[in-house]
């Protein structure tokens, strides 16, 4: 994996800022240039535009949100020339998830980065729609990320969730490039959802389901990281760990097992290949994405 453009999306808030941060260490790391974006959101005008006292009020707001933006890309501008990271900033109008997409399509961007939470106003806006419609169509990966007090932005621990009835190994590819990149730790894991064996089983079977469901995650897990030192002539001794874990819903189970195990990067495909899988976008990634108290990477599976 080849970092040579990374979006940072911002609408000013303290996530945004964050997102900056991981864009920053992750450029470090790769040598990537990082091009930031705000777009300032139209939609909200239309609401006064037969209320013609308010259009002038409208116009300042926007004016100001742009003033700030590009006084903060300057800014940004300025402090990564002296680390030697590559920088320009670019706003935008109209709705953020369409022209975010756009602007990361148009520069064939890498990978995007931006906030969980908006700011203010549109907090509420994006944090239940536009990071997650940017995830659901989204060609590049995204790395929406979670404010946390005083935080170091670093990864050290990744979880891989994955499914072990689809074929792509995608998601834990990347996350092993991530790995080797930085040097963190990776566990990959595979969730039984108790509701799909609790009632028909008999007493024992679900050790043998977990016992089996290993086996096999194993197996892949170890395969595609021998294929990876291979063919990548990997430079870091990536440590690797498995683990077959059960609950009701597999998404709060994932952001629970996060939590306990201090993960710091979950890398999860956005939905299946077939786009019917368990996986979809809108259970559990959507979930994931949304009580996770880690910064998580959502990417298409390829393959």
């Amino acid at each position: 994996m080849k970092l040579k453009k990374i979006i940072w999306a911002t609408d000013g808030s303290r996530e945004s800022e964050t997102a900056l941060d991981y864009a920053k260490y992750i450029a470090g790391k790769s040598g990537a240039e990082i091009l930031g974006v705000h777009v300032v959101p139209m939609p909200v005008q239309l609401l006064f535009d037969n209320i013609s006292e308010s259009k002038e009020e409208i116009k300042k707001w926007r004016l100001k949100i742009e003033d700030n933006a590009a006084k903060r890309f300057d800014e940004v501008k300025e402090e990564l020339q002296k680390t030697g990271i590559k920088f320009d900033g670019v706003i935008l109008k109209g709705v953020p998830s369409d022209k975010i997409k756009e602007f990361a399509t148009r520069k064939k961007a890498d990978l995007l980065v931006m906030g969980k939470h908006g700011h203010g106003f549109f907090e509420s806006m994006l944090a239940g729609s536009e990071t997650v419609r940017v995830l659901k169509s989204s060609r590049v990966p995204v790395l929406s990320i979670k404010s946390k007090n005083n935080a170091k932005a670093e990864f050290k621990n990744i979880l891989v969730p994955i499914d072990l009835s689809e074929e792509s190994d995608s998601a834990l590819t990347y996350a092993l490039n991530v790995a080797q990149l930085t040097g963190a730790k990776v566990t990959v894991i595979f969730v039984l959802r108790l509701d799909m064996y609790a009632q028909d089983l008999p007493a024992g079977a679900l050790e043998l389901v977990i016992e089996q469901s290993m086996k096999s995650l194993n197996k892949r897990a170890s395969q595609l990281k021998k294929k990876f030192e291979s063919k990548r002539g990997a430079s870091r001794n990536i440590q690797m760990n498995t683990e077959v874990i059960h609950g009701m819903s597999e998404g709060v189970t994932i952001s629970q097992y996060a939590t306990k195990k201090n993960i710091d990067l979950i890398v999860i495909h956005t939905h299946g290949r077939t786009g019917v899988t368990r996986f979809l976008l809108g259970s559990v990634t959507e979930r994931v994405v949304s009580s996770a108290q880690c910064s998580v990477l959502a990417m298409r599976p390829e393959g």
